[in-house]
């Protein structure tokens, strides 16, 4: 059961660029066979080892981000009751996803309180991660600034109170891991030097009692990065971060 869950875990880790839905399904099958191999073949150790990660708070585990379900990220924000917040580098993904923007939008107007981090395209880490994303595949920088005005735009739109519902954040630090942080649960990404972030590991963590849990280390990291390290964007400086971006289509 072991081999099968490893093979199941390559088939779809291989097919999630070209057939995103069919990778999911075999990524799917694959967390259940892992589950069951760990608990029901391991042994007291194994259900010790699974009891452990509920106790931390990890009810899900994906070994590459690329296994999370498509739709998933979008159905996460659709679901939000009060908040949602976003830490990541680009955010491109999200701007790419034509159910994003409604989905957004219908929270917003709703009640729940957005605010999204980008990582400031102008500052060295942002350099760094953008030679390492991909080798030069992909162009993080240009990512960024093309983000930051799609979601300007869209805050831009929107009515009071909603507008003030969306809050954007440029931040300089480490880029070591993406947020998505829905009430009280998050999907954390864990990017890795010199690969794409789509490559990267992710888990699902909810909180727990105690203040060492998974979810109070995150959510203790995420209100740090917010508190020392960003910067809120306003109509008054929101074009210094956009400038190039906005500079080559004049041209």
């Amino acid at each position: 059961m072991a081999i099968a869950a490893t093979v199941l875990g390559l088939v779809a880790a291989l097919f999630a660029g070209q057939y995103p839905a069919f990778a999911s399904f075999v990524a799917g099958v694959s967390a259940s066979v892992l589950a069951t191999v760990i608990v029901s073949l391991a042994g007291p150790a194994g259900e010790k080892a699974y009891q452990d990660f509920l106790t931390l708070g990890v009810t899900t585990f994906y070994p590459s981000r690329n296994m999370v379900p498509p739709d998933e990220w979008v159905d996460r924000l659709s679901k939000a009751r009060e908040r949602c917040i976003l830490l990541g580098q680009a955010h491109g993904e999200w701007c790419l996803d034509r159910r994003f923007e409604p989905a957004l939008i219908d929270r917003l107007t709703n009640g729940v309180y957005v605010e999204m981090f980008f990582l400031n395209p102008d500052e060295t880490a942002a350099k760094v991660r953008s030679k390492e994303d991909g080798i030069g595949v992909r162009d993080t920088l240009r990512r960024i600034r093309r983000s930051i005005i799609v979601i300007w735009r869209i805050r831009e739109g929107l009515p009071q109170p909603a507008k003030e519902r969306l809050t954007l954040w440029i931040y300089d630090a480490t880029p070591s891991l993406g947020v998505t942080w829905i009430d009280a649960e998050m999907l954390i990404t864990h990017y890795l030097a010199g690969a794409t972030n789509r490559t990267s590991p992710a888990l699902v963590v909810e909180p727990r009692p105690g203040p060492n849990t998974i979810y109070a280390v995150y959510a203790e990291n995420v209100n740090k990065i917010r508190a020392s390290f960003s910067d809120k964007i306003t109509s008054e400086d929101v074009e210094k971060y956009i400038q190039e971006e906005t500079d080559g289509h004049a041209a």
